[in-house]
């Protein structure tokens, strides 16, 4: 079975063949995998922080405001620092290696841009999120971490055929989605933590947030389609429909959902209160990426077990 970072990407012009070392290299490398996930987590955390201080909906405090854009900027951040140490799984960051130029690409000041209004957050949250300026800039954050999310997913679905971007997970729609609800996932375990936090068995958050993870499931399944697709068009459907390595494959999928969106859903559902509460929200937190990591890693070996057949 091939390695992720043998995966490869469809030639044009080329009756279909699969290509090796093409756009779609190393999409699935574990380091990369957990650096797009983290990346992904904390655009989602900032927005829909932005959109709570936007709304003057977001408890008071200059703890309650800090505690997630750090969490956010790690988060963030984590690529960043990854290609300045030179790591070999990130030779840049969003198109840009800081040590090796000094102008970023256009991609990499979109990106940047969202470090403005963080640091505006910041300096503003003085106890009191109704000031007009605090909401303005909850704004700003919430439309520059959407703007970087689908800007950057459109640069790496760029040049890699509609199947692969889908399985990749590099469309705006599905990175938009996946980012929101970890991210919404990461502010309740924010607002959880506070002390005086009011516990609501049924919000028109949580609702929401619920429903997110639907759309997320939907966005998931469609992905595992555009793979199947892809699959049936090189005359390898039955690798993923017979033998132990459907079932493996089969397997693998029902865990990281659940993981994913199922156990993060159900401690939504259940809502406990008391100390249960933050633990409950750091629980699904952590499940969510975790799944999300494992899910990418196994969309990655099924790409591989295609790419391995089609040599």
């Amino acid at each position: 079975m091939a390695e992720p970072n043998e995966t490869a990407s469809v030639v044009p012009g080329s009756n279909g063949r699969i290509d090796r070392g093409g756009p779609a290299r190393n999409l699935f490398s574990t380091p990369r995998v957990v650096i797009q996930t983290a990346t992904t987590t904390g655009y989602g955390l900032w927005m829909v922080l932005g959109t709570a201080l936007a709304l003057g909906t977001y408890p008071d405090g200059r703890g309650e405001v800090l505690v997630p854009l750090s969490i956010g900027l790690v988060f963030v951040a984590s690529g960043l620092v990854a290609t300045c140490l030179r790591l070999s799984f990130a030779p840049d960051w969003h198109g840009w290696n800081p040590v090796k130029r000094m102008m970023p690409t256009l991609e990499g000041m979109i990106a940047m841009v969202n470090f403005l209004p963080m640091l505006a957050l910041a300096g503003l949250a003085r106890g009191d999120n109704d000031f007009w300026a605090t909401r303005v800039a909850g704004a700003a954050l919430m439309l520059c971490s959407l703007t970087t999310l689908v800007h950057t997913a459109r640069g790496m679905s760029k040049g890699l055929p509609h199947a692969v971007a889908s399985v990749a997970n590099t469309l705006p729609l599905g990175r938009t989605t996946w980012a929101l609800f970890a991210g919404s996932l990461w502010f309740w375990l924010c607002v959880a933590l506070q002390a005086d936090a009011p516990v609501e068995r049924f919000n028109p958050w949580r609702l929401a947030l619920l429903a997110v993870a639907l759309a997320l499931g939907i966005v998931e399944g469609m992905r595992w389609r555009s793979l199947r697709q892809l699959a049936e068009d090189h005359g390898a459907a039955d690798r993923f429909v017979s033998g132990r390595g459907a079932v493996s494959l089969l397997g693998g999928r029902v865990a990281a959902a659940m993981l994913s969106v199922g156990l993060p859903s159900l401690l939504l559902i259940s809502h406990p209160a008391g100390p249960a509460h933050a633990l409950a929200a750091g629980l699904a937190a952590l499940s969510c990426v975790v799944g999300q990591c494992l899910e990418q890693r196994l969309y990655g070996r099924a790409y591989g077990r295609l790419v391995a057949g089609d040599a």
